[in-house]
């Protein structure tokens, strides 16, 4: 590899990775980075392209025949490798859509493994499926589909803004469903059929299954606990008609009249832990996800 190869290498891992660390230190959404990281990196290939230096890929892609000769990684780097505009579009909108709202629920940090999970199910299905073969394999759908089957393990009542015929709200579950199920018939076209395909539908089915599989270990002790309903990430449910909390009648009055919307509830809510803690153990109170929990267990308190 020759200085100027060595530049364009260089060039395309501060691309990719950099927003991604930029958003870490910068304590944003992993999710977010990792968008323009995809972008920012596909731009990167279109130089090389024009460039004439897109032998540079080579390095990066991923062959089942070369996996275990040195070039393990690939498994990760391939990755973060796309071969059109709109293969990389296709997964940006998952990652956008789907991948920030669940960041959200599970944390940043959690959020990056169950993404890697996906990543690294999806190349080891479609390696495992094509050893003995030379094709070369690279993109995030493997990543992207492990989003939507860790969201369908954990929260799959949430729904999220998605074009689905139109843009608007819809369950994760359906999001996920049609997606998985349009793979497997399209898995079953490829293998059963042998129609010719050019596209790693294994990879996508691996991604999802890994991280599916994996969302609850990975969830556990997350912001939001797997299973657990959010109005956060739909409409408000009503408030019950009784409530523990003593000496804030006119607190809890305001909060019942106005929390039917959300920046409502949240503000009322918020006074209400300023003004009065935990009657189990005295303690502090939080407000996560339009709940008041008690900060040192939310067994003491969890309401509504």
């Amino acid at each position: 590899m020759d200085g100027w190869m060595f530049l364009l290498l260089l060039a395309w891992v501060g691309a990719t990775f950099g927003p991604i660390f930029w958003a870490w230190k910068e304590n944003a959404l992993v999710s977010l980075g990792l968008v323009l990281g995809l972008l920012f990196g596909y731009i990167v290939q279109l130089i090389w392209l024009f460039s004439g230096n897109i032998i540079i890929i080579d390095l990066l892609w991923m062959r089942p025949n070369n996996l275990f000769d040195l070039n393990i990684f690939t498994l990760f780097t391939s990755g973060f490798l796309h071969s059109t505009p709109m293969h990389v579009l296709s997964n940006i909108v998952i990652i956008a859509l789907v991948g920030i709202p669940l960041e959200q629920r599970m944390g940043r940090s959690r959020w990056l493994v169950i993404y890697v999970i996906g990543l690294l199910g999806g190349s080891l299905c479609w390696s495992i499926a094509n050893l003995g073969t030379n094709t070369p394999a690279l993109g995030a759908s493997g990543a992207a589909f492990g989003i939507l089957g860790a969201y369908l393990a954990g929260w799959p009542k949430d729904e999220v803004y998605f074009p689905l015929i139109i843009i608007r709200p819809w369950p994760v579950s359906l999001i996920a469903l049609i997606y998985f199920g349009l793979e497997i018939v399209r898995t079953y076209q490829t293998l059963g059929l042998s129609q010719p395909s050019h596209v790693g539908h294994l990879a996508h089915l691996g991604g999802f299954a890994f991280a599916y599989a994996c969302l609850n270990t990975v969830a556990k002790n997350g912001p939001v606990p797997p299973g657990e309903t959010s109005e956060k990430f739909g409409p408000l449910k009503d408030l019950p008609s009784e409530h523990p909390f003593e000496n804030v009648a006119h607190i809890m009055e305001k909060l019942y009249e106005e929390g039917d919307q959300k920046e409502t509830r949240q503000a009322w809510m918020e006074e209400l832990t300023e003004q009065t803690s935990c009657p189990v153990c005295q303690g502090p109170l939080i407000v996560k996800n339009y709940r008041v929990r008690c900060q040192t267990s939310t067994s003491h308190l969890h309401w509504p």
